[in-house]
């Protein structure tokens, strides 16, 4: 694999930093990687790596830019600085940012298929927005908060959509699950995947939910998904 720093001009004539992951192979279909509240963190990166082993080209933009640029808040415990950087964020202008990287990957040499979007955490939450307003090949978001506006949006989502959570997830209420249940279980192009027992972030390994064997399956079903919707 090869990684590089670059910079995705905005829609406002700025430009914005990402974390760009070439597969080994050089080429492949593209995928915008939607960070977690950290930021572009150690993580976030080893699962841009994860993407790239299965021959995605993967663009991992700083949505904190226009706040902070190159937040990483992996080593700390205390995640006031990332509930100070979400309430500040403005998701009309990050749906605008992921535009313009779905954009920038798909005049990309190295992409040589359709761009989707995966996004975890806060990034899973602004993935509901770009499902909606955008029109990326398809979706995948893990356990994203924000799931009651997602429901009460869902006809606009065209794409094909993949939705996972944790059963047992504090920042997402049962009753906002099966609310998104009902809404999304007229629509064929969206699967919702609740894992039993599991809780926030059951994918990070840095985090206190971590689920070794939730993680795994959630992969695996990701990897089905994005292979489903991504061929080139």
């Amino acid at each position: 694999m090869a990684t590089d720093s670059v910079r995705v001009a905005s829609h406002d004539g700025d430009e914005l930093d990402a974390h760009l992951v070439v597969p080994e192979r050089g080429a492949g279909p593209g995928i915008v990687l939607l960070h977690e509240a950290g930021g572009i963190t150690g993580y976030v990166r080893g699962v841009a790596d994860r993407l790239a082993e299965l021959n995605y080209v993967t663009l991992v933009p700083d949505l904190f830019w226009r706040i902070e640029r190159n937040v990483d808040l992996q080593n700390d415990k205390d995640m006031t600085r990332a509930l100070e950087l979400i309430r500040q964020f403005d998701p009309h202008a990050g749906v605008r940012d992921v535009a313009a990287a779905l954009s920038w990957m798909r005049a990309r040499p190295e992409v040589d298929g359709l761009v989707g979007v995966v996004g975890f955490c806060f990034g899973g939450g602004l993935t509901y927005g770009v499902a909606c307003e955008l029109d990326p090949a398809c979706a995948v978001a893990y356990y994203g908060v924000g799931v009651d506006l997602l429901a009460e949006r869902i006809d606009e989502v065209t794409c094909p959509m993949l939705l996972q959570y944790g059963g047992t997830d504090v920042f997402i209420p049962p009753e906002s699950l099966e609310r998104l249940h009902i809404a999304a279980g007229a629509k064929p192009n969206i699967e919702v995947e609740v894992y039993d027992g599991a809780g926030h972030a059951f994918d990070n390994p840095y985090a206190e939910w971590h689920a070794p064997e939730v993680a795994s399956r959630a992969w695996d079903r990701t990897a089905a998904f994005l292979a489903a919707h991504l061929a080139a």
